[in-house]
């Protein structure tokens, strides 16, 4: 079955907005949610669920997804060579080991993004919503180690406005404007966002003489109109946001030189260089009669890169493009009766092409045109039965097909390579899960849920290999957990099991890798945060994980080893608080976050051990439109590697940036 992607999401939002009465009530809707669901739903209480505000996104500097891992407990993100590749882990999932397909699925205002687009600038956030484990019965998009939902503002009819800036070391610098408010009262609202954003970096490469490598500039912005007539029992939305990015990212030193700064890069190497524009559009409706809400959603995103880099003789250049176009269609209830539920369609397609070309001591010797595209077709279903009003059963399931096919050719040495082949599977998926109301304030639950990652083929294909299709990886989680709420203390952790079959992983040397099944693998863990409200004004924060995921016995690898890019064990402790003066409110934050030991590839021979930093912040609240803020992330400058491969019989690493000091200026217009 094919869909025009435009024809269909403009015919399905007139068709929903005409299909009931004008009766409706508009001042209860369903705002989005990382459940997409009532509160009152099992798969909004049965699930380890962290919700951020924008508050404590700024208190924390967070100001990129890359970054959410500072205030998203057992959440790790990073870079795998440049910002294109983020690696995250979540429970013993981790995405790292397929670049392309992650095992957390990022999301817009419920729009998903492309893997590539997984490290993107927040703007206008109101909330970042995660949840942890398998959530195919609620989101049309299978996300098998969990989910992260960015909600952002909506205009409305309160005229909203500021401007803000700041400087950071290494000449970092930023600066945002954004409006939002009515167009005119009572039918049509917009917005726009505009962010300029530099963070330079502080590797040098001996053979340009460059510095200041390792950074990136970033431009983006956002626009935004909303149709919603009083009294009317439907909207729709449109939303547009252009980013553009240039980095120097790919830069290695030899694996044990942590704390250099210079590259390892032969005379007459280049430097490395990144360009990435992506676009992305979305159109939406929704409709709300007394007992559902209706929504459908088209989106589409393109996306550019062109990407080089060098070490030690070998000079790399891969561009890419990328093309995806998203529909869904959902109807949930909205928690009146003794049963919720939601149900949802929903269709993906996905296009990537690459012209690459490898250079060895500066002669070609490998080459590769290739192209490969995707196709999801799913429907799925949520189903909550409140037995009393403290216990409640919640159920779902989830059918899919999925479609792929690739095409490739190519030279290495000047020999003639290349082949082409599809492949098509499909996957029932389901989840269960029970909880109880012990009182008011504390909740037990438990749930079992599936996830699973589609078969394909690799993105990047290897010289003189078949085109031969990896099997779909496929993952089964039981999860125990409790939940405590009053109005000064919040407790919440769990106990989960997974057990994944045919891990996709990434093996080989680069430039040779290709993607296969690993086996099985199994993850066990615990997880437990606790906020505290201890004065008014002050909150003290403490999270924590633990996570034993290895390879099974029986994988042909890597038999007993760990899985790549999974701590072993994670934590963080914060204090915030607010100091009334005379000259205005100061508001301090401290941090200290731990990671412990892990490693960057399967045969567990490139280990970065644990280590810890420290990040200090101090707000000043001058006046009632006047915010000043000093920062110092990384207070001990504290350098640990985010990213290694073995190449040629020599390991090379990636480092962190190291210490960061800054001063940021917010001015509320209106």
């Amino acid at each position: 079955m094919q869909f025009k992607p435009l024809t269909f999401a403009i015919l399905s939002a007139l068709t929903l907005s005409c299909s009931v009465s004008a009766e409706s009530a508009n001042d209860d809707t369903l705002v989005v949610s990382a459940s997409k669901q009532t509160a009152k739903a099992a798969s909004s209480r049965n699930v380890a669920l962290v919700t951020v505000d924008e508050s404590t996104l700024a208190e924390a500097n967070v100001s990129r997804t890359d970054q959410l891992s500072r205030v998203l407990p057992g959440l790790q993100t990073g870079n795998s060579g440049s910002l294109i590749f983020q690696t995250i882990s979540l429970r013993g999932i981790s995405s790292a080991s397929d670049y392309y397909n992650p095992a957390v699925s990022f999301y817009v205002d419920g729009v998903p993004q492309l893997s590539t687009y997984a490290m993107a600038p927040l703007l206008d956030v109101s909330s970042v919503e995660m949840l942890r484990g398998p959530q195919g019965t609620l989101y049309g998009r299978s996300a098998q180690g969990g989910v992260i939902n960015i909600v952002t503002h909506q205009p409305d009819s309160t005229a909203r406005g500021y401007i803000e800036g700041g400087y950071a070391s290494r000449d970092g610098y930023h600066s945002k404007l954004n409006v939002s408010g009515p167009i005119q009262d009572g039918l049509l609202y917009g917005s726009a966002t505009l962010l300029r954003q530099v963070d330079q970096g502080s590797m040098t490469n001996p053979a340009t003489g460059s510095d200041h490598l390792g950074g990136s500039r970033m431009n983006a912005g956002n626009v935004k109109l909303r149709l919603a007539p009083d009294n009317q029992p439907w909207e729709l939305n449109a939303s547009l946001t252009e980013e553009c990015t240039h980095a120097t990212q790919d830069t290695y030193v030899p694996y044990n030189q942590v704390k250099s700064r210079t590259l390892d890069v032969l005379a007459g190497g280049s430097d490395p260089y990144l360009r990435r524009c992506t676009h992305s559009q979305s159109l939406s409706g929704k409709l709300t009669t007394d007992n559902w809400i209706f929504s459908v959603v088209g989106a589409w995103q393109q996306q550019q890169y062109q990407r080089e880099f060098p070490y030690s003789y070998l000079t790399a250049s891969i561009p890419e493009r990328w093309n995806q176009n998203v529909q869904e269609i959902r109807a949930a209830t909205r928690g009146n009766s003794s049963l919720d539920a939601v149900f949802g369609l929903y269709r993906e397609a996905i296009h990537e092409s690459l012209d690459s070309a490898y250079r060895y001591a500066g002669t070609p010797y490998l080459s590769t045109v290739a192209a490969t595209s995707s196709e999801t077709l799913a429907a799925y279903s949520d189903l909550t039965w409140h037995i009393t009003d403290a216990f409640d059963l919640g159920g779902g399931l989830r059918v899919s097909h999925d479609r792929a096919k690739t095409g490739y050719s190519g030279t290495s040495l000047g020999i003639p390579w290349g082949d082409r082949n599809q492949e098509s599977d499909n996957q029932l998926l389901g989840q269960v899960s029970a909880g109880y109301q012990l009182n008011e304030a504390w909740r037990l639950y438990g749930r079992i849920a599936q996830g699973y990652k589609p078969a394909g083929f690799s993105y990047t294909p290897t010289a003189f290999t078949a085109a031969q299709a990896y099997a779909a990886e496929k993952s089964l989680n039981y999860e125990l957990g409790s939940r405590y709420e009053s109005r000064d203390i919040t407790l919440a952790g769990a106990l989960f099991y997974t057990h994944t079959r045919n891990l996709q992983l990434y093996s080989g040397p680069v430039g040779y890798q290709t993607l296969s099944n690993a086996g099985k693998a199994d993850a066990t863990g615990a997880e437990a945060s606790a906020s505290w409200q201890f004065a008014p004004g002050w909150r003290w924060a403490i999270d924590g994980n633990y996570v034993h995921s290895t390879f099974a016995g029986d994988s042909e690898n890597y038999a007993g080893q760990r899985v790549p890019f999974v701590p072993r064990f994670a934590g963080s402790t914060s204090v915030t608080g607010t100091i009334n003066t005379t000259w205005g409110a100061l508001m301090p934050r401290a941090a200290i976050n731990l990671t412990g030991p892990q490693y960057f590839d399967g045969d567990n021979t490139l280990r970065q051990g644990s280590y810890s930093t420290t990040d200090l912040r101090l707000g000043w609240q001058a006046t009632d439109r006047v915010t000043v803020s000093a920062y110092l992330d990384n207070v001990f400058d504290r350098r640990y590697r985010t990213y290694g491969f073995v190449q040629a019989g020599s390991a090379y690493a990636q480092v962190n940036q190291g210490r960061t000091a800054g001063l940021d200026v917010q001015i509320t217009l209106f």
